[in-house]
C-alpha cells in the first residue's frame, strides 16, 4: 500500500515521505494511529504542508532533548540490585530498570528503546551507559549498580574484592591449562621415544 507519512515513524520514514508499506502495516498500525494516510491524490497536495508542520514539530522535540541531555550531564544514576555469595546479580540490570531511574531524576519519560544498553548487566559496578534521547540528541549517563543495602562506597570496596578474587582465579586456571599443555607435551615426547626404541 502506498502512504503519506504525517508523522515521524523512527526506522521507517520522517513526515512528508510517501512510501510503499505493507498493507498489514499499514492497516493495523499507521492508519488507526493516525501516523499515516493513504496517498490519494487529496493527500498528496498536502505533502509540503505536512513537511512544514513535521520540520517545527523536530526543531521543538530537538530543543526540549537538547536540555534534556544537558540535564543528564554528569549524572549518576543508581540501582540497587539483590546479589548473591558470589557477587553477581540475582537476575539482571535491563535498559527498562535504567529508563526507569532516568525518568525518576529527569522528570521526562525516558523510554527503554532510548537506552543503549547492548547487554544486560549481571555484575555491580560503574557502567557509562549512551542514550538516544532524540535524533541526533544524544547523552551519556553512569549507572552504578550496587548490590541491596550498600552505600556507593561499601559497593565499590565489595566490586574491588570481587574482582580481585576473579582475577587470582583466572590466572590459577590460566596456570592449571599451562601444566596441562606442558604435561600433554612431555607425555607425547615419551610416547615418541618409546616408538623409536621399538
Amino acid at each position: 500500500m502506498n502512504v503519506i507519512f504525517l508523522e515521524d515513524v523512527a526506522g521507517t520514514a520522517d513526515a512528508g515521505e510517501i512510501k510503499e508499506v505493507k498493507n498489514g502495516f499499514a492497516r493495523n498500525y499507521l492508519l488507526p494511529k493516525h501516523l499515516a494516510a493513504p496517498a490519494t491524490p487529496d493527500q498528496l497536495q498536502r505533502v509540503k504542508a505536512i513537511e512544514k508542520a513535521a520540520q517545527a514539530n523536530r526543531m521543538k522535540f530537538s530543543e526540549e532533548w537538547t536540555a534534556v541531555a544537558e540535564a543528564m550531564k554528569g549524572l549518576n544514576v543508581v540501582v540497587e540490585v539483590r546479589v548473591g555469595p558470589s557477587g553477581r546479580l540475582f537476575g539482571a540490570v535491563t535498559g527498562r530498570h535504567i529508563a526507569e531511574k532516568l525518568t525518576e531524576a529527569t522528570g521526562r519519560k525516558i523510554d527503554h528503546h532510548q537506552v543503549l544498553l547492548g547487554e544486560a548487566i549481571h555484575e555491580p559496578g560503574d557502567y557509562p551507559i549512551a542514550i538516544r534521547l532524540y535524533r541526533e540528541v544524544h547523552a551519556e549517563v553512569i549507572v552504578s549498580v550496587i548490590p541491596e543495602g550498600y552505600t556507593p562506597e561499601e559497593a565499590a570496596a565489595l566490586a574491588a574484592v570481587v574482582e580481585e578474587e576473579r582475577a587470582a582465579f583466572e590466572a590459577e586456571q590460566a596456570g592449571a591449562a599451562a601444566g596441562d599443555a606442558d604435561a600433554t607435551a612431555a607425555e607425547g615426547e615419551e610416547a615418541a621415544e618409546d616408538t623409536e626404541e621399538a
